[in-house]
């Protein structure tokens, strides 16, 4: 027999941990967005006295109070049993001031529900702005190591490890440099949407109240409104399109990563990362462990996973509100944090990245990279097709395998024997135009179309570039500068409201 008073004794509270750990979850992100509750606070009473739904000196005495726990901080309101979140806790407080016929009135026509909503796009559209300037940082410092380095002759790679022609690291950086541009594109074109108020949905229905929907939007710094108030308050999308181009992201960096891993080993040796950025080992002394990459990958998995979260928690949400849409928005607020940091990472690693040049020539000269412009030049000057001119090479190159001969040791007698056995002719190329042609200095200047390795092609996709991110960082900063805007606005008629009582 089970002794039932002692058996569920012991076990007294278990069933309420996980709802308790929920509480205090929320009220640690309400602390984070205090600012941003207050501004909605503001704005809301603001319209209230506007409107006419409230005495202007209620308002008055609501924000004078609003002002002082501004400059208390939240940490000094008192977090009563059974209120599980910041805005609760404040609206008591205002009772205790003021008395519940004044400090109750700040939750006219608004509910918690309207209310989460608007302050987590607030806090979204931030954290979105801070991700774009961690963003141009890296592209700037992509521009700048690419002019560093467009002369700097490395190996192009195919198929993960197989050299496949020559091209220079500024050719590569560029490359990132553009990838990761459309990555700033798709995060920068999410903030529209994002910049939206959902203030006036209330809980579901929207409020009988006669308030102002557009004014708190405007108040706010918002571009507009999601009108109908049952999407307002229920859709979060405007968490998970941000983090699906940050998905993207975080591939991309990702694919960076794998060229850095590759070229940091002994065996390629073209660039290690500086010291900082690496581990040692406990026993091999030789080690130099770049743990900074490993830590960039790692982000791509955590990233995806919270994704997948976000979207599996909202695929059978019925239009409404409930707990779900606050686990999607703290999944976001994980991923952006760890994006922003990695970004900031990322960009370390290339400002401060070890090259060798010398290495990363010879790499590039020992292999057999070069030979698709053997080819080339006996279509340009021996009047044979490319098809031909493959046909040869190839045996060229299987020949040199076989025999064990370096790509320095191809000569005309070695291009013809091949010519002869695949079919049946001779080429007559001249030693100079070999050399010239698997010259992997010369391969890259040959290439001078747009978007080529040479460096006044690169040097073209630096300019461009510069171009580029003095857009963006407009565009991103006359954002930022429009919330500063309407914050300060907002304050300033919050004072001025208090001045008039």
């Amino acid at each position: 027999m089970i002794d039932r008073e002692n058996y569920f004794k012991a076990y007294e509270g278990r069933d309420l941990k996980i709802l308790d750990k929920h509480a205090q979850d929320t009220i640690a992100e309400d602390l984070e967005s205090f600012d941003s509750q207050l501004d909605n606070h503001f704005a809301h009473v603001i319209m209230l006295v506007e409107q006419g739904l409230i005495p202007k000196e209620h308002g008055a005495a609501i924000i004078k109070a609003l002002l002082e726990l501004r400059d208390m901080g939240p940490e000094n309101i008192e977090m009563r049993p059974g209120l599980t979140d910041l805005f609760s806790n404040v609206q008591e407080w205002l009772i205790d001031r003021l008395g519940i016929e004044v400090g109750g009135e700040i939750h006219t026509g608004r509910s918690r529900n309207d209310m989460n909503s608007t302050i987590e796009r607030q806090h979204t559209r931030e954290t979105i702005l801070d991700l774009c300037e961690a963003m141009t940082l890296l592209l700037k410092t992509l521009l700048v190591q690419a002019e560093e380095h467009k002369e700097t002759v490395i190996p192009g790679y195919t198929h993960h490890s197989q050299q496949a022609q020559p091209i220079t690291l500024g050719h590569f950086y560029m490359g990132c440099f553009e990838m990761f541009s459309r990555d700033l594109e798709r995060i920068l074109e999410s903030y529209p949407r994002v910049n939206k108020s959902t203030m006036g949905g209330a809980a579901i229905a929207a409020t009988g109240f006669n308030i102002d929907r557009g004014r708190v939007a405007e108040l706010l710094g918002f571009d507009g409104m999601i009108v109908n108030s049952m999407d307002a308050i229920s859709a979060v999308d405007f968490a998970y399109e941000p983090a699906a181009a940050m998905a993207i992201y975080v591939c991309n960096i990702g694919r960076m990563c794998e060229s850095l891993l590759l070229w940091n080993m002994n065996e390629v040796g073209i660039s290690r990362l500086a010291m900082p950025y690496c581990s040692y080992s406990t026993i091999m002394p030789q080690k130099r462990n770049p743990v900074a990459i490993e830590t960039l990958r790692g982000t791509a998995e955590r990233t995806y996973g919270a994704l997948q979260t976000m979207f599996t928690a909202m695929k059978a949400y019925t239009p409404g509100n409930g707990r779900e849409p606050g686990f999607v928005v703290s999944k976001y607020y994980e991923i952006v944090d760890s994006v922003i940091q990695s970004t900031y990472l990322l960009e370390g690693m290339i400002r401060t990245l070890e090259v060798d040049r010398e290495r990363a020539l010879k790499v590039t000269a020992d292999g057999f990279s070069t030979v698709t412009d053997l080819a080339d030049k006996m279509v340009m000057s021996y009047g044979l097709s490319f098809s031909a001119t493959k046909k040869i090479v190839g045996r060229v190159v299987v020949n040199a395998d076989r025999e064990k001969l370096s790509v320095h040791d191809i000569d005309p007698a070695y291009v013809d024997r091949a010519a002869e056995e695949v079919l049946g002719i001779k080429v007559g190329m001249t030693q100079e135009d070999i050399k010239n042609a698997l010259d992997p200095v010369e391969n890259v200047r040959r290439r001078t179309i747009p978007g080529s390795p040479s460096p006044a092609a690169v040097q073209e996709m630096i300019d461009a570039g510069y171009e580029y991110v003095e857009k963006a960082e407009a565009d991103w900063r006359g954002k930022r500068a429009a919330i500063e805007e309407a914050k300060e606005k907002l304050y300033k008629l919050a004072c001025a409201m208090t001045e008039e009582e």
